[in-house]
């Protein structure tokens, strides 16, 4: 049965609308159509096919709604009116270390790669790629840390060398080859010299006569050496 509807006329005592007795018929009619509905035919529902619904269920003649929690860098506040969500973001800082140092990243900071001395930056991919130029011919001022070993390789194209030291056979100079170089002796006594080690033994102190009483003195002659 449907809910019915007591017709009050145009303007009062026209005689268009229900009498009284008619009226309280209909009233009495829609509490018994309220009363018979059991349960209650009210209820509640969530709109659209995506998100989450806030209405629950009904119980009875009270309708239930889910209650809204703020999760992990959201509150609410709400006033007699509405509920505020607010977000403080997910990142709030973010510390980046290096060798040299470090730098904190802040909420809406940038955080830059640059490139220093041969090495290059650029995105790529989604992600940083860095491009380590290690050509030697790309340092301007390059310089050795330690020996640098050649492992028997050669070093052509030089220009000109700029060293300390430098070792080579002097027969090659040039590129003349003069041979084993011989030294000549003018007498017996240099060549034995040169070529053998020879025995002086003791030698008398001059004006002492060879008795008890001599002093008997060492000769140091140094060292002999071939002067070549």
């Amino acid at each position: 049965m449907a809910i019915q509807t007591i017709n009050i006329g145009t303007v009062a005592n026209d005689g268009t609308g229900d009498d009284l007795r008619e009226a309280f018929v209909k009233v009495n009619a829609n509490f018994a159509e309220l009363a018979a509905r059991n349960p209650e035919q009210t209820t509640g529902a969530n709109l659209g096919a995506s998100g989450e619904g806030v209405f629950a269920q009904l119980n009875g003649a009270e309708m239930q709604f889910k209650k809204l929690i703020g999760g992990g860098n959201v509150t609410l506040t709400s006033d007699g009116n509405a509920i505020t969500v607010n977000s403080v973001g997910g990142l709030q800082t973010l510390t980046v270390e290096t060798d040299n140092g470090s730098q904190t990243v802040t909420d809406g900071d940038t955080l830059k790669f640059i490139g220093g001395t041969n090495l290059n930056t650029k995105i790529a991919g989604g992600g940083v790629t860095l491009d380590s130029v290690t050509e030697l011919s790309s340092d301007l001022t390059p310089q050795l840390g330690a020996n640098l070993d050649g492992q028997n390789n050669n070093i052509i194209n030089v220009n000109n060398i700029n060293a300390k030291v430098w070792y080579k056979d002097i027969r090659d100079i040039a590129g003349f080859n003069f041979g084993t170089i011989t030294k000549s002796y003018n007498d017996m006594f240099a060549w034995l010299l040169d070529n053998q080690d020879i025995e002086f033994g003791l030698i008398d102190q001059p004006g002492l006569q060879d008795d008890s009483t001599v002093s008997i003195r060492l000769v140091d002659l140094g060292t002999i050496s071939n002067p070549l």
